[in-house]
């Protein structure tokens, strides 16, 4: 092999005709589109183009330029019939960027200049449902919009110029590579039927890299599993002479089988509705010749012979089988039951000539009610032939056809057969069925037979309908229900009626602690048998305070510290006692009996195995409710331990409930078992959200929410505020009240932050309870949608709420005195979908700041003055909020932070005589003022 030398190779063409072409000082490289893409054009300063030598120019100019003539060489002894010959495209030429980024001289096509942005862009997809569809039928119709999101703003206009680079507004912007079909992800601004909605994902992360998936608030997961596409058998026609026309393909679930011959895809889109997952899968495919082949041979075995000679065949173009009628019958009846085994069928309905049936046969059902079951025999009548349920789901899984008298064959859809399976269990020799199941049931008998079958069970499904106009529930509660509210009670009411256990699942800040309480309020105090309430430490005294508030003749006891008395207990109205209390002493409460069981926040309860769950399903009680914002966290195991509690009939088995619902569901996405499954829990799971309600809500809801400090939390702030009192009273004998206000300021803010942010005052060593209670507000807002402003006094707590949302993988962003970017900050926090959380100190969030974005506040320690709060505050409910916006403060019982929320309600003047508003300066306390704080 001849060697070449790399000097010669890269030694200089001295043989360019410099004086052929133009010779200018200054050139421009045009920025230009046409319908083939972005390319470079060289101009004068007027935009026309011009003919230049490159040695007229130096360093990135020239080289710029000397690249372009080399594409023009080459492009010279090429032909091509489409694009313009003389344009240099940056699609073809993507290296140019590289070169073009060190000059100053580029413009578009209007003439202004055009500059490389610094910071890095990323492409999202936004996808929504469409408000004015202008669908002649009733499917929802979808839009999806393609966007740049950059330097915190989204920008909808952009052009494409290499799968890297786009150009917005006068920029050229890096994103992330975008992949070989970079081109195309503007076909992707489209519209789409909600049925389609897999399809277009499938398309979108099969055919463009590395841009966000938005929609609505769904989660997008690369699973590691592939999926698998299934082998499927076509039966496109019989011909005049009865020959057989089918073909052989490949299909994913619930996409017609055409869909993947069309389209070139390699992932696809799961959409789990009930865990509102898009799960993106690769997509595996057999080999199309190995399938081809097992056909082949199962055709091979019913070819007639008569001695050596064939006296029928079957043709194959491609992946299509042309079959006669001698070869085909023979395959039909003896290959086709095992090829189902591995391949799905499509168009079996033309084989009625092969004495072939398809219809879907009538269920007929005589059964009798039990308690939660109705028993009794179901058949299945196939034109006039009934069959028992159970000999023709022997007769599907063992043949996969149903032998008729008649010589006839019938071939039950598969769905339709493993819905029949979820329905009806063996009792012995008869059929049982759920009670919960028959919404489900009914749809698959007529009208007539449902009335008269599900008589005693209908009126009660119907009767969810009806709670609409229904009278509303008297109670004796102090308090003006909204209309949701009230529909909500009723609800809670007709469940206790037909005793039926429901979770009452609305939006956090919709006041499902007060509905519970008006339901209550109906049984208490006339009724002897008590109430259990459940719920994490955090929430004790809310309770505690809202029975106060609204039912005041309700008794209460909480089971907690020293209180735990179990037989004082049992003689108040309602108990209230921990996830962690129950668990360590489930024996002694096992042994009671209670009018209800109620679980706040019953998401506790997730884990079907947990020590907590198993010491929840061992309490006996009349009734159970359970109040949850997000009943369903990750999967659909929560559900199943959820209503393993309320209604343990329900799904029966864990292993009855993952063979019918979870594995179909989570493993395929199957579609009608998820619609199935929302039906049936549909009734029993009350949820609206704050944008269903939006006219029936103020324009602010304010929330207190109190968290009890930990053993050692109070130790240390008992010393310390022994300390000051002794202290202070020292101070003021020696120097009076006036000169004693900055050494009275100090204090009080120490304990300020004893009772917030323990670490800093311990070195870490004594951990904020209130802390984690925010965080668990936070989680649980982010689950339902929502994005929170935040607001704190001190700097440490921007840092320790940080590192906890770090560690609860929550996108957030914070801001404090020393935050230059300001701007950028807010841009990303309003424009971001995944930045659910703004982080800063009141002081400097309290005014100028504009964040709409936001639908809920968190005030995580109290200011002196509440027109600060109101303040920060008013940074989301503005005008141009759309939402009505949720506030919580965060109060530590026994601290200065319960003095200072009285203050706020009972003595403005006291602490406006503490702090002004506008410049946190110390103003006059008298002794008396002190002796209140501190006592």
């Amino acid at each position: 092999m001849e060697k070449k030398n790399v000097f010669q190779h890269f030694k200089k063409n001295k043989q360019a005709n410099f004086s052929s072409k133009s010779s200018l000082r200054q050139v421009f490289f045009c920025l230009k589109f046409d319908d083939y893409g972005a390319y470079i054009e060289i101009t004068n300063q007027q935009g026309n183009p011009v003919d230049v030598n490159f040695l007229s120019f130096s360093g990135a100019i020239r080289n710029v330029l000397r690249t372009l003539e080399s594409i023009n060489e080459k492009n010279s002894f090429v032909i091509d019939w489409e694009k313009e010959s003389k344009h240099v495209y940056l699609s073809d030429h993507s290296y140019l960027l590289w070169q073009l980024k060190h000059c100053n001289n580029i413009i578009d096509e209007t003439g202004s200049p055009v500059i490389f942005q610094e910071e890095t862009g990323e492409i999202r997809v936004i996808i929504s449902e469409k408000k004015d569809s202008g669908s002649k039928d009733k499917s929802m119709l979808f839009e999806g919009r393609v966007s740049l999101f950059f330097n915190s703003n989204l920008i909808e206009t952009f052009e494409v110029l290499t799968e890297d680079f786009v150009f917005a507004d006068g920029k050229i912007v890096e994103v992330k590579p975008m992949g070989n079909n970079f081109s195309q992800i503007n076909y992707f601004r489209s519209e789409f039927h909600e049925a389609d909605l897999s399809k277009y994902l499938s398309l979108l992360f099969s055919y463009v890299e590395n841009c966000r998936v938005t929609y609505k608030d769904y989660k997008i997961k690369r699973s590691e599993d592939g999926i698998f596409a299934e082998p499927a058998l076509i039966f496109e026609k019989i011909d005049e002479d009865e020959s057989l026309i089918m073909r052989v393909g490949q299909t994913l679930p619930d996409f017609d089988f055409e869909f993947l011959e069309q389209f070139e895809l390699f992932h696809y889109a799961e959409v789990n509705q009930m865990e509102k997952v898009i799960n993106v899968k690769i997509i595996e495919q057999e080999p199309v010749e190995d399938l081809l082949n097992i056909i082949k041979k199962s055709l091979t075995k019913h070819i007639p012979r008569k001695g050596s000679k064939k006296l029928a065949d079957f043709v194959q173009e491609g992946n299509l089988f042309i079959v006669p009628k001698e070869v085909a019958s023979g395959f039909i009846y003896q290959e086709l039951p095992e090829l189902l085994l591995s391949f799905k069928l499509f168009g079996a309905e033309k084989l009625k000539s092969y004495k072939i049936s398809t219809g879907q046969p009538k269920l007929d059902l005589k059964l009798s009610h039990g308690v939660d079951f109705l028993e009794g025999d179901v058949t299945l009548d196939f034109g006039g032939e009934k069959l028992n349920l159970f000999d023709v789901l022997n007769q599907y899984n063992k043949n996969r056809y149903i032998s008729l008298s008649n010589g006839m064959h019938a071939i039950i859809n598969e769905n339709y057969i493993h819905k029949l399976q979820r329905l009806f269990k063996k009792k012995q020799k008869k059929v049982q069925v759920s009670f919960f199941d028959l919404p489900i049931v009914e749809e698959l008998i007529d009208e007539n037979a449902a009335k008269t079958t599900f008589k005693k069970s209908r009126a009660v499904f119907e009767g969810f309908n009806k709670l609409k106009k229904s009278p509303k529930v008297k109670s004796r509660v102090n308090a003006k229900l909204r209309p949701y509210q009230e529909q909500g009670v009723k609800w809670l009411k007709y469940l206790e009626k037909n005793n039926l256990g429901g979770c009452l699942a609305d939006d956090m800040g919709l006041g499902k602690t007060l509905q519970t309480l008006t339901l209550l309020a109906t049984i208490y105090p006339e009724k002897a048998k008590p109430t259990l309430i459940v719920m994490p430490k955090s929430l004790l005294f809310n309770w505690a305070a809202e029975v106060d508030k609204f039912c005041p003749q309700i008794s209460h006891y909480t089971y907690y510290g020293n209180t735990c008395d179990l037989e004082e207990a049992m003689v108040h109205n309602l108990i209230f006692i921990t996830y962690g209390m129950l668990r360590s002493n489930i024996e002694a409460f096992a042994e009671q009996e209670f009018h209800y069981v109620i679980l706040d926040e019953s998401q506790n309860i997730k884990n079907i195995n947990t020590q907590t769950t198993k010491a929840v399903m061992m309490l006996k009680s009349d009734h159970r409710l359970a109040l949850s914002g997000t009943p369903v966290e990750n999967n659909l195991g929560e559900l199943y331990s959820l209503f393993r509690f309320l209604t343990p009939s329900m799904f029966s088995t864990l292993e009855n409930f993952s063979r019918n619902y979870a594995n179909p569901i989570q493993k395929n996405s199957d579609v009608r078992v998820i619609e199935e499954l929302r039906k049936k829990i549909y009734p029993f799971i009350l949820r609206r959200l704050k944008s269903e309600v939006l006219k029936e809500l103020p324009s602010k809801i304010e929330q207190t929410l109190y968290v009890e400090m930990s053993a050692k939390q109070k130790a240390f702030y008992e010393q310390r505020r022994q300390f000051y009192v002794t202290a202070i009273k020292s101070q003021i004998a020696q120097k009076g009240v006036s000169s004693s206000q900055f050494f009275i300021f100090q204090a009080l803010n120490e304990l300020r932050q004893i009772a917030s942010i323990p670490e800093n005052k311990t070195d870490g060593k004594i951990s904020s309870p209130k802390l984690e209670v925010l965080i668990e507000q936070i989680i649980d807002a982010v689950e339902n949608g929502h994005k929170m402003l935040v607001f704190v006094n001190f700097l440490n707590a921007i840092e320790l709420i940080g590192e906890k949302l770090d560690n609860a993988n929550i996108d957030f962003v914070s801001m404090s005195g020393s935050t230059r970017n300001r701007q950028e900050i807010i841009q990303r926090f309003q424009n971001d979908s995944e930045c659910r959380v703004f982080l800063m100190t009141l002081k400097t969030g309290g005014t100028g700041l504009n964040l709409t974005a936001a639908d809920t506040v968190f005030i995580f320690d109290p200011w002196w003055n509440v027109a600060a709060e109101n303040q920060a505050i008013d940074r989301a409910h503005r005008i141009g909020q759309q939402n009505k916006v949720l506030t919580y403060k965060l109060i530590t019982k026994e601290t200065i932070e319960e003095k200072i929320l009285l203050l706020q309600e009972k003595k403005k003047e006291l602490f406006e005589n503490i702090v002004s508003a506008d410049t946190a300066s110390i103003k006059s306390l008298s002794e008396e003022d002190i002796n209140y704080i501190l006592g």
